[in-house]
């Protein structure tokens, strides 16, 4: 159960930190959640 509630978070915090680095290179958030979007 730990283990599935770390991965959980882990997969959390790097989606968040890819989303701010997209952000931080210059994409503007409309392109950033349409590319999420589409990956999921």
């Amino acid at each position: 159960m730990k283990m599935v509630l770390t991965s959980g978070i882990f997969s959390i915090i790097v989606g968040v930190g890819a989303y701010y680095i997209l952000i931080n290179i210059g994409m503007d958030s409309a392109n950033v959640m349409s590319s999420i979007n589409v990956r999921l």
